[in-house]
Order: C-alpha cells, then sequence, then structure tokens
C-alpha cells in the first residue's frame, strides 16, 4: 500500500487520488485530494466512515463510490474507469482512476483506489471532436448549398443538348459541359457522403424496387457518357434474378456509380460490362479494358486516399470513390473487392449486397428515346410543383411541357397547401428545405386533407435521419437531383396510373 511507503505528508502534496476502502466501503485510507473531490477538506475526519452513508448525503459522491464499487471483486481484481467530478461551479475534472482487489497484512482484503487528472487531455479530445463535428456540419451545408446550382446548369445542359436545331459543333460543346458537370458532381457527392458517414449521419433507408429497372436506370445516366467517349457499356442479368428487391437503392445507386466512374475515368478504348446476379446475395461484377493496375496499387485502392505509383499523367480525382463504394457495400451487409487487374488489361470488380427478395410490384421504364417522343398523356393530370428556387421550377415545368400537364406552383409550404387546396393535384412534387413553412410540415398537412395523394419529394442526396423524417411525414418517394426527365415521367406514371402518347 502507498500509505506503508510513503508518508501521509507526501500523499497529500502528490497530484495523486488514493483512499483504500474495506469490502464493505468503510474507508479505511484516504489522502487530502480525494477527499476534496468528495466535498471534504479533513481526510481524517472521513477515515472510519461508511462510502454508502457518503453517498447518500450527496449524489456526486453515490455516482463515484457506485462506479468504484461496482464489479470490483476476488474475480475482477483490477479495473479502469474515467469518472467526471463536478464540485460546485467550478469546471468538471475528468479523474482516471485504477481500482485494484487486493489484500494487505495492514487492512486485509481491501479495495485500493488511485487516480490522476486527465482532464486537459479530455478536453482536448472533445474541443478537437467538437472542432471535427462542426467542420462536417458545414461540409454537409456546403455540399447542399453547391448542388442546387449545379443540378440546375447540369439540367439546363441536358435540355439544350436535346435540341433539334443544335449543330453538331454545339451538341459537343454541350456534351462536354454535361461530361464535366457530371463529374464535378460526382466529386461532391463523395466528399458529402463520406462527411456523413464520417459525422456517423449515414445508416441504411430500405425501400422497395424493381431490380432490373434499378440498373438499368442508373446505366442510362452513364451510356452517353460512355459514347461520348467512344466506349461501349453493356448490362447483362444473368441467372434467377428476383423482380423487386428491398434495398437502400440510393447507397447502391451511389456504390455503382462510383465503380462506372472509376472505370470511366481509366478506360481509353473498349468499355465496361456490368453483370448482375442473385444467389442469396446480389452481386454486380463490373469489368472494364482500362489501363489497369499494378500489384503494388492495389493493395491500396480502397482507401479513402490512396498512394498510386502510376504516372501523374494517368491520375485524377481524389480516389474517395471506391473507399465510399466499400463502406456502403459492408454497411449493406456486403462488401467491394477487387477480383482481378493487371498492367494494360483492365480491371474486375465485385460488389455484394443483402437483398430481400419481394413480390413484383407494376413500374413504368421509360428511356431516353421515349421521353422524347411523348406527344401527350392518356388522361388529364395536374401537378403541383413546390420549390423555393424559381430557375428549379421553370425547368420542371419545361420537362412537362411535351405531355401537356396541367402545371401548377408553389414557393414555399404555406403556398403549397394553399394551391393545394384550390388546384386539387393529382400528384405533389415536393422540395423539403424552403423558408416560412417547410416540405416537412406542407406534406404533413396536406396528408392530413388527402391521405391517398401521393407527395414525392426532390432531394439532392439528402442526409438519411432527413429522409427518414421526410417518409415519417408521409412522402410517398424521392426524386434525386441532378433532375432527369424521363425519370419524371416514370413517377408521374407509377403514382397516377397515367399512360403516355408517342409519335
Amino acid at each position: 500500500m502507498l500509505e506503508t511507503i510513503f508518508p501521509d505528508s507526501v500523499l497529500d502534496a502528490s497530484g495523486f487520488y488514493f483512499c483504500v476502502l474495506d469490502l464493505k466501503g468503510t474507508i479505511l485510507s484516504i489522502n487530502a485530494s480525494f477527499a476534496r473531490i468528495i466535498g471534504d477538506t479533513s481526510r481524517h475526519s472521513l477515515v472510519g466512515s461508511n462510502a454508502q452513508a457518503l453517498a447518500n448525503a450527496s449524489p456526486e459522491t453515490a455516482s463515484l463510490f457506485t462506479a468504484i464499487l461496482t464489479d470490483t471483486t476476488e474475480e475482477n481484481v483490477k479495473r479502469t474507469i474515467i469518472h467526471p467530478v463536478h464540485r460546485n461551479s467550478e469546471k468538471t475534472l475528468y479523474i482516471h482512476f485504477e481500482i485494484i482487489f487486493a489484500s494487505s497484512a495492514q487492512y486485509g482484503k481491501c479495495i485500493c483506489v488511485s487516480g490522476c487528472d486527465i482532464s486537459e487531455h479530455i478536453n482536448s479530445r472533445q474541443k478537437a471532436e467538437q472542432i471535427e463535428r462542426e467542420k462536417n456540419q458545414f461540409l454537409i451545408r456546403m455540399g447542399h448549398e453547391l448542388k442546387t446550382p449545379l443540378n440546375t446548369v447540369l439540367g439546363y445542359a441536358q435540355l439544350l443538348h436535346g435540341l433539334d436545331n443544335l449543330s453538331p459543333v454545339a451538341k459537343e460543346y454541350v456534351a462536354t459541359i454535361i461530361e464535366n458537370e457530371n463529374t464535378l458532381l460526382h466529386l461532391l457527392n463523395n466528399i458529402f457522403e463520406l462527411t456523413k458517414y464520417e459525422s456517423g449521419q449515414t445508416t441504411p433507408v430500405l425501400s422497395r424496387t424493381n431490380t432490373r429497372k434499378l440498373f438499368q436506370e442508373n446505366l442510362s445516366a452513364w451510356k452517353e457518357l460512355y459514347a461520348n467517349k467512344m466506349l461501349s457499356l453493356e448490362l447483362e442479368f444473368k441467372g434467377d434474378i428476383p423482380e423487386s428487391i428491398e434495398t437502400d437503392t440510393d447507397k447502391v445507386n451511389h456504390i455503382l456509380s462510383n465503380i462506372l466512374a472509376n472505370s470511366f475515368k481509366f478506360t481509353r478504348k473498349g468499355g465496361a460490362t456490368v453483370t448482375v446476379s442473385y444467389n442469396s446475395l446480389l452481386t454486380i461484377d463490373i469489368e472494364d479494358t482500362g489501363i489497369g493496375m499494378d500489384t503494388t496499387d492495389q493493395n491500396d485502392i480502397f482507401n479513402s486516399i490512396p498512394y498510386s505509383t502510376m504516372p501523374v499523367e494517368q491520375l485524377s480525382g481524389t480516389g474517395l470513390g471506391l473507399a465510399v463504394a466499400r463502406i456502403f457495400s459492408r454497411m449493406l451487409g456486403g462488401d467491394a473487392v477487387l477480383v482481378r487487374s493487371s498492367p494494360d488489361n483492365g480491371s474486375h470488380f465485385r460488389i455484394t449486397l443483402k437483398a430481400t427478395p419481394i413480390l413484383a410490384e407494376k413500374t413504368n421504364k421509360i428511356t431516353v428515346s421515349d421521353y422524347a417522343s411523348i406527344t401527350g398523356i392518356s388522361k388529364p393530370c395536374k401537378v403541383l410543383l413546390v420549390d423555393d428556387v424559381d430557375i428549379n421550377l421553370a425547368m420542371l415545368e419545361i420537362f412537362l411541357a411535351p405531355a401537356g400537364f396541367s402545371v401548377c406552383i408553389a414557393s414555399d409550404g404555406n403556398e403549397a397547401v394553399e394551391k393545394y387546396k384550390s388546384f386539387q393535384p393529382d400528384i405533389v412534387f415536393m422540395d423539403l428545405i424552403m423558408p416560412e413553412k417547410d416540405g416537412f410540415e406542407a406534406t404533413r398537412e396536406i396528408k392530413e386533407i388527402a391521405p391517398s395523394i401521393p407527395v414525392i419529394a426532390l432531394t439532392a442526396s439528402i442526409a438519411d435521419k432527413v429522409k427518414e423524417q421526410a417518409l415519417e411525414a408521409g412522402v410517398s418517394g424521392f426524386m434525386s437531383k441532378p433532375f432527369v426527365p424521363e425519370r419524371f415521367f416514370e413517377i408521374i406514371a407509377d403514382h397516377t396510373g397515367i399512360e403516355y402518347l408517342y409519335t
């Protein structure tokens, strides 16, 4: 025991906290530092006192002695705890205690407690964690703010690219804008998703989806980019594929897009093939004819900041894409692995995911060429568009123009509820983040009026918790930004039952 080695004056002068208790909780020895943290400046008056009696007089002391005495037995002879101590209005102390079940000639079987103040370390760590949280929140907010104008630029570029009277040179210029805009959005999405993951804001949000449609939609967005680079992109379904599955569609899309972006970046000729199969796990194989990599680079590709031995001129991007793909794959009960790769012989990635097969649901697949040839709808359909960004509303109205929908617009939640009452739409597209009354409250109020009305949330890859709140508010589905015209029309058909007329 320390008191048999050092005199009381040394123990009192030290910065350590020291106390000895018998098995009934009676204080056998205590130094001045320990006495002060339980509210008594006289350590001598505490010797012989029962810890339980002291605990009854002070919740602070009760908490401390409960932590010390709990689970300290002959079988559990040594424990360590970090315990906060609040004294009056002073700042909180964090003390690291070592608790030992001991036996001595002086006291017999007893509990020896020694501790040291680690407040500076804890406070520094808490400050660093707070700075990290604030940084992550800033990045998430910044990502959302940046996506709004970027999505708008991409949407109008897509509309411009579809004009018949555009010259071949102009079409090439617009295609370059679209390609680089997609690259920028892809980079921003990866930073956004990795930041959410590191700040604990990412959890799976499961929903039902048509399996083939999930992959066809994702690849349709990439096919034009591949074609502009004179590359092929093929999709194959192998064996028995469940018609519909339950999974986190946003994360599956993000995983697949990250692997395809990697193949697109490092493939100069040929292309890529995506093969989907199912055998207890959903398996996605992506094989490309790109530049490949040697074994040195293969060990590091799934790190968030990978190191590469490839020449600088062959490198581009941040390397976040594959890291995010693996994080999301594991979050969905699977993994992302590199099956093979070698210089000048391409790469083969494999994604495995848990996905529960469910009964098929009717869907309305619309391709880019379908959208371009739509001339009308089978029956009248009224659409309410709600967004606080005027340019987004204008773009969505342009999307709907070819088919002859009746359209009404609102710029905030209050106006949305009033417009719903007067316009009586068949479907509502609702932005969630708006001033005044937001999309969550507006959706709840509209659902109280008409519980069966489909309300589709317009999102920019928002946090999973926000999506959960949106579902609780009553939204029927999500439409992600950047807005794709054919996806817009699919959602309307799925939720209203209308059919389209074509040329």
